[in-house]
């Protein structure tokens, strides 16, 4: 087994919201688009949350 590495947790998120704001991936929260990272959201009301992330298709 591999040994475990440490991750810096704040470069990662820089990461991700650089992603987020270049339209890298989308946040979906129950049923609706997330389209501002200030946008509060209520965990308990909408469990569901998913990241799409978004590839260019080849050949198009």
């Amino acid at each position: 087994m591999r040994t475990a590495r440490r991750l810096d947790w704040e470069k990662q998120a820089d990461a991700a919201e650089a992603a987020f704001a270049r339209n890298g991936f989308l946040l979906l929260v129950g049923d609706r688009q997330i389209e501002d990272l200030d946008t509060e959201i209520d965990l308990i009301a909408d469990p569901v949350i998913s990241f799409v992330k978004l590839v260019p298709l080849v050949g198009g």
